[in-house]
């Protein structure tokens, strides 16, 4: 597949193939996603692209919407952590859908249209300060070595004297490294089935998957 390599593109191919299109922040939730749409039965109707970081977002988006074939582009779905806040995340995307003419959706989850572009919708991930691996750590908290990861983190806080940077990141990690594969990533992670992903804590997710 002949890919634009750049800053802004970040690996976006240069033709778009389907009518329905997924823009995410990172590769672990490229990974992600592809899984989770896989197992609501739409893998092969959903293209899902890494925008990269949250800073690249507006650049290539812009890039996007030039891309071979989003004349067919019907859907777009726009995916983030949320980081500080929901709102402030969902603002930044919104500027960026903006900037590049985009329809702006007025909330999160609620889609966007106009005539002549793609319907638009916004999900942000995990609540106020929250990320992916918020809602990945929700689907294995009742799991009986959540017991060894509370008992670990407890430890590296006691010993070092201060709180852990990213604790939901640490605690994804620290889970993850009870299974068979402790080396990959929270995203594939998802593929190897590590994250309960018929959790209730992802039904909101499935079903804005679902209506893209």
């Amino acid at each position: 597949m002949n890919v634009a390599r750049g800053p802004g593109y970040q690996g976006l191919p240069v033709r778009l193939t389907r009518r329905k299109q997924l823009l995410v922040e990172g590769k672990d939730q490229k990974n992600f996603f592809e899984k989770m749409l896989s197992d609501i039965g739409r893998r092969d109707s959903v293209e899902v692209h890494d925008f990269g970081g949250v800073a690249d977002l507006k650049e290539f988006v812009a890039a996007f919407v030039q891309r071979s074939g989003f004349d067919l582009v019907r859907s777009l779905g726009v995916v983030r952590d949320a980081e500080r806040t929901v709102g402030s995340a969902f603002d930044s995307v919104c500027s960026g859908l903006d900037a590049a003419d985009l329809p702006v959706p007025s909330a999160v989850g609620e889609p966007a249209s106009r005539a002549g572009r793609p319907t638009v919708a916004v999900f942000i991930l995990g609540g106020d300060g929250g990320m992916l691996e918020t809602l990945l750590n929700l689907t294995v908290a009742e799991e009986r070595e959540q017991e060894c990861v509370n008992l670990f983190l407890e430890c590296v806080e006691r010993v070092s004297g201060a709180p852990i940077g990213r604790p939901q990141k640490a605690r994804a990690h620290a889970w993850i490294a009870t299974r068979d594969h402790p080396e990959v990533s929270v995203g594939v992670a998802a593929q190897k089935g590590y994250w309960r992903l018929e959790h209730p804590a992802l039904e909101e997710l499935r079903r804005f998957l679902g209506r893209l």
